[in-house]
């Protein structure tokens, strides 16, 4: 396990990092974002440069708002991420709503889910491992674990206990608002364990990019999923078994300054979608798409009956090679 802290210069004021070394931290988050913008009260400069100067890995959390988009939002978090060199520990979605002192609208608990999945697929589309936090109800409710975003890191909030088994799986338990850590001057610390070394995964590798499993969707309806695709691949793998999927949008996209994602190549088949038979892997090549800009993640849109009960729950996957 691994002990880590949360602040914000708002409510914890740093007066020695050695100290704060000292007292066995190893690894800090700090608020970077807010909403649309940087926070209220200020920007992470500071914790982050101070942290960093005695070691200790740290990273950046945005704390979500109605507005702007998901998207936006991500890319907002990324954006201070990358100019303070905060990439010792994932970026984080800190999902959870305002305080009741404040006249901001909250996200409906119905529309977190979608939120956050788009929120962290976007964190993971620009190159970086995505993670969430959330309190221990609301995790039960909307349950990150089942959510379609491939190496999410999980962060959930309960004190006195530990995360309730409905809850799914969690990496970092955050188990206490009050602590008290030397050389920070607050009324109270939250404090953290972390029980695996996810934390610590900033940017993705390609051997943190497994095939990804593709779930049966509920009749003709669609799933989406997206992808980050790996500096060497060469080709995109679509392997069925047992069933016969139906592709109708292949996607491939680069990063651009503005919007995060541009689209390099798409195979659209939605008037006549794209038949993969079981035990016939559809290889698609990516020289296309290279030829136009780096390229970064994938998106498929498909539809596929479950398999027969008789046989392994994994229907097909996609991976590259």
């Amino acid at each position: 396990m691994a002990l880590g802290i949360d602040i914000y210069r708002s409510f914890q004021t740093v007066t020695s990092w050695s100290a704060v070394r000292g007292a066995g931290v190893e690894f800090v988050y700090v608020k970077l974002s807010d909403g649309g913008g940087t926070p209220v009260g200020g920007t992470g400069d500071n914790e982050v440069n101070g942290a960093r100067s005695v070691g200790i890995p740290v990273g950046g959390y945005h704390f979500v708002q109605a507005s702007p988009a998901p998207e936006t939002q991500a890319d907002i978090l990324l954006g201070e991420v990358a100019r303070l060199g905060a990439t010792g520990c994932v970026p984080m979605l800190d999902l959870e709503d305002n305080p009741a002192s404040s006249s901001l609208p909250n996200i409906p608990d119905d529309q977190k889910a979608a939120f956050g999945t788009a929120f962290c697929n976007r964190v993971a589309a620009r190159g970086y491992r995505p993670g969430v936090y959330l309190n221990n109800a609301l995790a039960k409710l909307i349950r990150p674990d089942t959510w379609a975003v491939p190496d999410l890191v999980i962060w959930i909030a309960r004190y006195g206990a530990r995360p309730d088994p409905a809850a799914g799986r969690y990496d970092i338990h955050q188990y206490s608002s009050s602590g008290s850590i030397s050389g920070i001057s607050a009324q109270g610390v939250d404090l953290d364990w972390s029980y695996t070394d996810a934390y610590l995964t900033s940017h993705l590798t390609e051997e943190d990019m497994p095939d990804r499993e593709l779930l049966p969707t509920d009749g003709a309806r669609t799933r989406s999923v997206t992808l980050i695709v790996p500096k060497t691949a060469a080709e995109l793998v679509i392997t069925v078994g047992w069933v016969r999927m139906y592709v109708s949008k292949v996607a491939l996209f680069g990063p651009t300054p503005d919007t995060g994602t541009n689209t390099l190549q798409a195979l659209d088949f939605s008037a006549d979608p794209f038949p993969v038979d079981a035990g016939r892997p559809w290889q698609i090549p990516l020289q296309d798409a290279r030829g136009q800009g780096d390229l970064v993640s994938a998106e498929i849109t498909y539809s596929m009956a479950p398999a027969p009960d008789d046989k392994p729950e994994v229907v097909a996957t996609a991976g590259f090679r």
